[in-house]
């Protein structure tokens, strides 16, 4: 089945935003494992702090 112009536009702008989607995907995965490391950071400070507050 050959497939009209509009359809083929209409693959290839979803085949675009998968792609974009999944790129997005990637972005946001970094950016909350580097959240997830500032927050256990500072954390570890907090407790550090509280721990010389109460020596």
């Amino acid at each position: 089945m050959e497939l009209t112009g509009l359809q083929k536009l209409t693959q290839n702008q979803l085949i675009n935003i998968i792609l974009r989607k999944d790129d997005l995907e990637k972005q946001l995965s970094a950016e909350v494992k580097k959240l997830h490391k500032a927050n256990r950071q500072l954390t570890e400070l907090i407790e550090e702090m509280d721990n010389l507050k109460n020596q």
